[in-house]
């Protein structure tokens, strides 16, 4: 029997496509894998999808478009709140990509506030601008931003809001272009996790965002502009911008340290174990250290603390040295001011 060329040669043809489709398909699933190796893959599945990929990745120094994911280390992880609040889908999730550490969490029962920053002098919480409700601190050359977004289709017990807490770089001085940076990405991760949870929400422009500045500004207290306008005890004080910032600060240089904090920020003040009012049972008063004024805000922002306390390096106790005139005029102008930039009610009336 004769060989049959043309069906040979059909044959051999027929075995040369499917190798090379086979060929073709695990290249393709070779390259797949690669692809997800990226920095920009991989940043885009950390923290549940919800990182601004492009402002994170340029926080971290990498390009959107670089190839090269060997060595960008990237991880994240889910935590819970709080018992009392069922949280939307992907949250609460915390993840580092290549040094840049961001959390992602409900603002009810939120556990990375940064309140130690609170009882720090030196550390003053600078407001974003832009219209966003977030503030930055930078602290030994290291910064931290932190944005609070309220969610009016959600109650309490579904989180209220927003919380993000992203910190610069390790090992990167904060400077003024690093601190736009974390700007951007906080922001831009903030509005990201909204879309991806449904939170019906007001956010503030992108465009508009500038650095924050390093630190307080010390000025006569007649010139003052900011957190601190207005105040009439002192000679000079030390502020910050007014904004929508979650925590503010004014020094009355030499005497008081002013504070006001919202939501989370004030929650995380003890309040949940000693009191709802900035961890005081009641909305006003004065006790040994802290001279105190509360009022109610909406949505995430739930109840509004204000106080006063003595600067560092003072032994001043308001039960031997009660608060001046002045003084006590300053904090209730203080509380007043800061009420009414975030849209809250009317603060307490200090004890008489």
């Amino acid at each position: 029997m004769g060989l049959n060329y043309r069906s040979f040669r059909r044959g051999t043809d027929t075995r040369r496509l499917i190798g090379s489709a086979l060929t073709l398909a695990v290249l393709g699933a070779g390259y797949y894998g690669f692809q997800l190796q990226y920095p920009a893959a991989k940043t885009a599945r950390a923290c549940s999808g919800m990182l601004a990929v492009d402002s994170v990745l340029d926080l971290a120094g990498k390009s959107k478009l670089s190839l090269l994911g060997l060595g960008f280390d990237v991880s994240s992880r889910q935590f819970d709140v709080s018992g009392d609040v069922t949280e939307p889908a992907g949250l609460a999730t915390r993840c580092m990509v290549d040094g840049v550490e961001i959390a992602i969490e409900t603002t009810a029962g939120a556990q990375n506030t940064y309140s130690a920053y609170q009882d720090d002098e030196k550390a003053s919480s600078v407001p974003l601008s832009g219209g966003w409700q977030g503030l930055m601190v930078t602290k030994h050359e290291e910064a931290t931003a932190s944005v609070l977004l309220s969610c009016k289709n959600w109650s309490s017990k579904e989180g209220s809001g927003i919380l993000v807490t992203a910190d610069s770089p390790y090992d990167v001085e904060a400077t003024e272009s690093i601190r736009l940076k974390l700007a951007r990405a906080a922001t831009g991760t903030a509005q990201r996790a909204a879309e991806k949870t449904g939170c019906e929400t007001e956010v503030g422009d992108t465009a508009e965002l500038t650095a924050p500045e390093a630190t307080a500004r010390t000025v006569s207290a007649g010139s003052a502009t900011g957190t601190c306008k207005g105040m009439t005890s002192t000679r000079t004080v030390r502020e910050t911008a007014a904004g929508k910032s979650p925590v503010e600060d004014c020094v009355l240089v030499g005497s008081l340290r002013l504070v006001s904090a919202y939501g989370p920020f004030s929650d995380a003040s003890q309040a949940v174990v000693n009191g709802k009012y900035g961890g005081h049972d009641t909305p006003s008063g004065v006790d040994r250290s802290t001279a105190w004024t509360a009022a109610t805000c909406q949505g995430a922002l739930g109840i509004a603390y204000y106080h006063a306390s003595p600067v560092e390096g003072s032994d001043r106790k308001f039960t031997s040295e009660p608060l001046t005139k002045e003084e006590r005029a300053d904090l209730e102008h203080f509380a007043e001011q800061s009420a009414a930039r975030h849209g809250c009610g009317a603060p307490a009336a200090l004890p008489s």
